[in-house]
């Protein structure tokens, strides 16, 4: 009786402990979330030529961890690599947006070449300096579509539905999985991610799109189907855990923990922004609807 009811009292003080470790882990991530999520708002609020020129310091800022990160497998040119970077706002504002994006990636990509003939560099230092050009810098041209969407409120509303989508997705699969989690979901790729916190992160983004879209989209002067939302919603939210997943297999690849540091035991800026950066070209397809 006295093995039962000591096993009892261990047990329940291995909860009350996991219990108050993801408080606390909560607390953490939401001081630390504080000044991003004060950017994020005056992204979103005040927009245009302000959001465009944040969008882009933090496309330097999220080279800069990846190149960084690379330093144990590769030694890229980083001049090519920043120069892309800084390159891509005004050829995609002044020069014709994707379609000039695609110019600039394929004169990137031959530079690259001719600096590795003329260096004598290995062909694996090209490739990953050709590689930031790729991910992130093609996801950030579709933040630039986003935000180049003919309506500002709709442009707007966009990004409060990826953004948001991307919060809740990552906030409820991170709770789901430490409160249910059981059958581990790529433990090659995130040891600590687990089926049942994933299927929570996606019921959640869902709900969220849903919900968001179809009650406030005439404040933002849209007007769809509600049921598209839902459909939405599954893409947006699927495409956000994906995208984490290919991050974590990058830093594993990289042999980091983090990206960087800027956000102290969380990382550094790739490592906040991975999921919204993957569902960015899924959101930016909202601008068809202008085209038509």
């Amino acid at each position: 009786m006295e093995d039962i009811l000591q096993s009892s009292a261990a047990t329940k003080h291995a909860v009350l402990h996991q219990t108050r470790k993801i408080n606390a882990d909560l607390v953490k991530r939401t001081l630390i979330a504080i000044p991003a999520f004060a950017l994020l708002v005056s992204v979103i609020y005040f927009h245009g030529a302000y959001a465009k020129i944040i969008v882009l310091l933090i496309h330097l800022l999220c080279v800069h961890e990846i190149i960084s990160a690379m330093d144990g497998v590769a030694k890229p040119i980083r001049s090519l690599s920043y120069g892309f970077t800084l390159a891509l706002l005004p050829a995609y504002e002044f020069l014709g947006g994707q379609s000039a994006v695609t110019g600039l990636l394929v004169f990137s990509v031959m530079l690259v070449l001719v600096a590795m003939m003329i260096s004598q560099r290995s062909v694996t230092d090209g490739l990953y300096t050709i590689f930031p050009m790729l991910y992130p810098g093609l996801l950030f041209a579709s933040v630039y579509d986003i935000l180049s969407i003919p309506s500002v409120s709709a442009s707007q509303f966009v990004l409060i539905l990826a953004f948001g989508c991307a919060m809740i997705t990552d906030t409820f699969a991170y709770l789901g999985g430490s409160a249910f989690g059981r059958h581990k979901l790529m433990e090659r790729v995130s040891p600590n991610k687990t089926v049942e916190g994933a299927l929570c992160g996606l019921v959640s983004g869902i709900l969220f799109v849903f919900l968001f879209g179809s009650h406030f989209q005439l404040s933002f002067g849209v007007q769809l189907n509600p049921l598209l939302y839902l459909a939405w919603g599954a893409l947006l939210s699927l495409f956000s855990q994906v995208g984490d997943l290919v991050e974590s297999y990058l830093k594993r690849w990289f042999g980091k923990k983090d990206f960087g540091t800027l956000l102290g035991p969380h990382g550094g800026m790739m490592d906040r922004l991975d999921s919204f950066l993957f569902i960015a070209p899924i959101a930016s397809l909202f601008r068809l609807i202008y085209l038509f």
